[in-house]
């Protein structure tokens, strides 16, 4: 396969962590990686493979689960912080249901805000509290 093959096998997964970030293929490029270094000395892409699924299920297995923990303290620290900060409606996307759902700009990213009150674009309204990737939104 060669280092090339894996070097882009590399870059994958680091872009698909960040665009879907799950704590799984980053263990996957940093098992990419290391075969990438090793791809030299190995001109055999059954031993490659090899070596990729034995560091791949050992970094998802061992390393996940405790970096998992820090992450979700740092979750809760985050969360309490900025409960209560103050954000601005972007686009209202859907107010048909009883949470009505919109676009919010927060720390430089676009979030999916949702409140069962109405508010219009433009509107500043005040952090609630988190549920899993979205912002719960209250009147300030």
């Amino acid at each position: 396969m060669g280092a090339m093959f894996w070097a882009i096998a590399t870059a994958i997964f680091a872009i698909l962590e960040i665009v879907i970030p799950g704590l799984v293929t980053i263990w996957l490029a940093l098992a990419a990686l290391i075969v990438t270094l090793l791809a030299g000395f190995i001109n055999n892409p059954t031993v490659e493979f090899l070596i990729f699924a034995v560091f791949s299920l050992i970094f998802v297995i061992f390393t996940r689960p405790v970096l998992r923990r820090y992450i979700q303290k740092t979750d809760k620290n985050f969360s309490s912080q900025m409960k209560g900060s103050e954000i601005k409606i972007e686009k209202v996307v859907n107010t048909d249901k009883l949470k009505k759902e919109y676009e919010v700009k927060f720390k430089g990213s676009i979030w999916t805000g949702t409140s069962e009150e109405f508010f219009k674009a433009g509107d500043i309204v005040r952090i609630k509290n988190f549920e899993g990737n979205k912002i719960i939104l209250e009147r300030k």
